[in-house]
């Protein structure tokens, strides 16, 4: 104990040497592990310094640059090829969105003309007017005095003047060549079928009633080309729009018939309306507007009559449900036609096809045969009263560009930077 006492200081510094020492020799042992963390954590360290200052982030924001720069060379290139796909021109070059006066009177005579050639390149025809039944009935009793000078004094080496034998009327009380040779109001209407390939009406020589209608859609302050008052911007735009959709379907009318009147002549046959696929033109009608997302369901044009066709006009009509949106505008339009019941897949088909139209609805019912050969005369086939609503999509980058601000307003998305306000 006296030991203890006396050798105590030395012994605690005994102690403290030897836990120092045990400390030491247990630090020792620690610090390859100490080492390791700290290996790991400077590696950390030089990857978060790398994504600063390394090529290694660069590389990844140059990638992404030219992800988006490819997605936009993609865009540039759905641009031109739906720009391609439309193949729409102006009527005067510059007249939209906010062409002077004086290209504006311009456009309404190019407007006039233009709706003029597609009217005529339909090869079309009326039923036979009063005047067409009195020549008709002058050339019956102009025949029959012939044929009975003939009797009275006949001739061997002259053939007699053609008649044609047998009943006026088939057993199934349809007017035969016999009867069409002596009625002046059958053989009018037969002579003007046969130099035609359909059915049409004008718009400007007649005046239109509920019942009866031109067959394409006229803007109408676009008639009259003697005023000195230039069309406005909004005008201009509608008829352009009208004309450019009119276009498309008259020139596939066209087409059609064309292509049977061809294989009519190479099978040594005679093409008239009575044979081609599309006989008569009764209505192509727009909507006088751009198709909202919203609205109640309206029912269109029913097929049958002469009145004209009428757009469904709403979204919620028809089964694509489809607006216009922030990206491109929406419009409807309607055709009412005769044809044969068997070429309207082929029509749909040709007004379809590369173009930005979609089939919305086809309705019709069939046309009972015209046994007198009274009016309008569609032949022997099964032809039928069709009614076809169309809708079309206008993207905002190809066309927004040429609509008046009155146009414009009422689209549901903002207008496009490069949409200028008129001239002050």
């Amino acid at each position: 104990m006296d030991f203890l006492r006396r050798h105590l200081f030395l012994i605690l510094c005994g102690i403290g040497a030897a836990g120092g020492i045990a400390l030491g020799i247990t630090g020792l042992q620690a610090m390859p592990k100490v080492g390791e963390e700290m290996k790991k954590s400077e590696a950390v360290y030089r990857n978060l310094e790398g994504l600063q200052n390394q090529p290694v982030n660069r590389s990844r924001i140059e990638a992404e640059n030219r992800r988006i720069e490819l997605v936009r060379e993609d865009h540039a290139k759905v641009i031109d090829k739906a720009k391609e796909l439309y193949g729409y021109e102006l009527l005067v070059p510059e007249i939209l969105p906010y062409g002077d006066p004086e290209k504006r009177l311009e456009f309404r005579r190019r407007y006039h003309a233009a709706m003029r050639d597609l009217l005529s390149s339909l090869k079309w025809g009326r039923p036979a007017g009063t005047s067409d039944v009195q020549n008709a009935r002058d050339l019956i009793a102009n025949e029959e005095a012939e044929r009975k000078q003939y009797d009275a004094n006949p001739n061997p080496l002259i053939p007699r003047p053609k008649a044609f034998e047998g009943p006026p009327k088939s057993p199934a009380d349809v007017l035969t060549k016999a009867g069409a040779q002596t009625d002046p109001v059958a053989r009018a209407n037969l002579q003007v079928a046969q130099r035609i390939f359909c059915y049409a009406r004008d718009f400007g020589e007649e005046k239109a009633t509920d019942q009866i209608v031109p067959s394409l859609d006229f803007e109408p302050i676009m008639a009259n080309l003697e005023t000195a008052d230039p069309p406005y911007p909004e005008e201009v735009w509608r008829a352009q729009l009208g004309y450019w959709i009119q276009k498309d379907v008259i020139e596939a009318i066209v087409a059609i018939n064309e292509e049977a009147a061809k294989a009519i002549t190479d099978a040594s046959g005679y093409p008239w309306v009575g044979v081609m696929p599309v006989k008569d033109v009764i209505s192509v009608r727009l909507f006088g507007g751009f198709i909202s997302p919203q609205g109640d369901v309206y029912y269109g044009a029913a097929p049958g009559g002469t009145d004209k066709a009428l757009p469904p006009g709403t979204a919620a009509t028809v089964f694509t449900g489809s607006g216009s949106g922030e990206s491109f505008d929406v419009v409807q339009f309607t055709v009412k036609l005769v044809m044969d019941q068997r070429d309207i897949p082929l029509f749909l088909e040709r007004l379809s096809n590369g173009r930005f139209y979609v089939p919305l609805r086809v309705a019709y019912k069939a046309i009972p045969p015209n046994k007198k050969m009274t009016d309008k005369i569609y032949g022997s086939e099964p032809t039928v009263s069709v009614v076809m609503d169309f809708e079309t999509v206008l993207l905002g980058q190809v066309f927004r560009r040429w609509m008046p601000k009155a146009v414009r307003d009422g689209v549901t998305c903002r207008p496009i930077d490069e949409c200028e306000e008129p001239p002050q």
